[in-house]
């Protein structure tokens, strides 16, 4: 009776095994729908026209280059003598 207990537990394994095999071959399905469509809405995206701006001051010879779609009015101003400096479109 004694063997009778070691040779289920082995065949239970040896189940238990084979389960872990098969699902480890099958082949994993990839969705294919929806990579398509992240690259779509990507492409349709529209771009963004920033200007770049050279900004220069005539008194203190401070001098600023600004990324943006629109300056300001903080933006044209000198931080150090609080006049209006000079717009350059580059």
């Amino acid at each position: 009776m004694s063997l009778d207990k070691w040779i289920k537990s082995e065949k239970k394994e040896d189940l238990a095994k084979k389960k872990a095999e098969e699902e480890i071959k099958k082949p994993i399905k990839k969705e294919s729908r929806s990579t398509k469509t992240k690259t779509i809405k990507t492409s349709e995206k529209k771009s963004i026209n920033l200007i770049k701006y050279s900004l220069a001051c005539s008194k203190c010879k401070y001098k600023r280059t600004i990324v943006k779609k629109q300056l300001s009015d903080k933006d044209k101003m000198c931080p150090k003598c609080k006049r209006e400096m000079k717009i350059k479109k580059i």
